[in-house]
């Protein structure tokens, strides 16, 4: 069975049976067509919309939901500008290469919440149910698509939000951030080496990772310390694809 088949096989699974809130936006399902890199993951934050709501994506199912990602990264990853795409495609540092992109959260609370879509904003409860879902999502995603190299622009704030309760829930930060000796006072806040394989569900995992700051943020830093963890990440995906 090959990785598309595999990542298609856990969706259906996945989201096609759970119960999530028909407005909340349709789901961030990856697709990996002749385009995509395997070797280099990026993994962001949220969705800020993402085409339609999850009945619309229920109605239309999981081929057109992984053939819009397919469409997108295909037509568009060149030319996205935001500070997102601008650095990752600053640290890949290779036209060529598009990487897999996929979000520590895989979609958000939808235009009719009342309120912000950003999944920090739900009740109490309702981001609980979320989490339950979201448990096992990323280190499945991981362990189908076995990157190389993946680079988290996740930040602090989603520690709390997705590694406290996912991740660390029976670990402890020491074992999961490692600080990067090439980083002359950084420390492992601002960036570190994640320890992946010593948690639950990614015990596999033979690659590479790495955590910041949202570009958003590093971009405000960029003379403070951004600039030095652009490159160094730079140097370590050259240096991983190369291997």
């Amino acid at each position: 069975m090959t990785k598309q088949q595999r990542l298609k096989e856990f969706y259906e699974n996945k989201f096609l049976a759970g119960s999530i809130p028909n407005h909340y936006s349709s789901p961030h399902l990856i697709s990996l067509n002749d385009s995509i890199d395997t070797d280099i993951m990026i993994v962001g934050q949220e969705t800020n919309t993402w085409y339609g709501s999850y009945k619309y994506f229920q109605d239309r199912g999981i081929d057109v939901q992984m053939e819009i990602y397919s469409k997108f990264m295909k037509e568009h990853y060149q030319t996205m500008n935001t500070l997102f795409w601008k650095y990752t495609k600053n640290i890949i540092d290779d036209t060529s290469k598009i990487p897999v992109w996929t979000n520590i959260f895989k979609f958000d609370l939808g235009d009719k919440s009342g309120k912000s879509k950003n999944i920090s904003k739900a009740s109490k409860e309702e981001y609980t149910k979320i989490i339950e879902f979201h448990h096992d999502i990323l280190a499945q995603e991981i362990a189908i698509i076995q990157p190389k190299i993946i680079v988290f622009w996740t930040g602090p704030d989603y520690d709390k939000l997705f590694f406290d309760p996912i991740v660390k829930k029976e670990g402890d930060y020491k074992n999961l951030y490692k600080k990067i000796p090439d980083l002359d006072n950084i420390d492992e806040w601002k960036c570190s080496k994640l320890e992946l394989s010593n948690f639950k569900g990614f015990e596999n995992f033979k690659g590479k990772a790495y955590r910041t700051y949202h570009p958003g943020f590093l971009n405000r830093k960029y003379n403070d310390f951004g600039r030095k963890i652009i490159e160094y990440l730079k140097k370590e995906i050259k240096r991983e694809l190369k291997s």
